[in-house]
């Protein structure tokens, strides 16, 4: 599959320990990035996706936004499709993203680009 921007997927992360499939929001197709989602608040700064307005979710979760992820051709192509952000969410996210410190501008300039450009 190729994920659009604000598709959740289910991606073998090879960047974990131990490397594992887990859910990521798709940022670029085209440059390949994600932001990854995590079960627990365990790298902050994060934003909270909450399971109630999120149905493709097993519980509430958390957009890491320490560093956009570029995941392989391959793993990407073998991705799971589990769902699609809302623009509704996708919005908080980007104001989320915005203020994050660890995030580079460019990197918060595509993230609001690439998130809010979608139908």
């Amino acid at each position: 599959m190729i994920p659009r921007a604000r598709d959740v997927v289910r991606i073998f992360d090879l960047y974990t320990s131990p490397r594992k499939p887990k859910l990521h929001i798709c940022v670029s197709e085209r440059r390949q990035l994600f932001l990854r989602i995590n079960s627990q608040s365990i790298f902050k700064p994060n934003h909270l996706l909450r399971k109630s307005t999120n149905a493709y979710l097993a519980h509430d979760s958390y957009v890491e936004l320490q560093q956009l992820v570029r995941h392989m051709s391959e793993e990407i192509r073998e991705a799971e499709f589990v769902g699609r952000l809302s623009l509704g969410e996708a919005r908080a996210l980007v104001d989320t993203a915005q203020a994050a410190e660890t995030l580079p501008l460019e990197h918060k300039r595509l993230i609001a680009e690439c998130l809010l450009d979608q139908e």
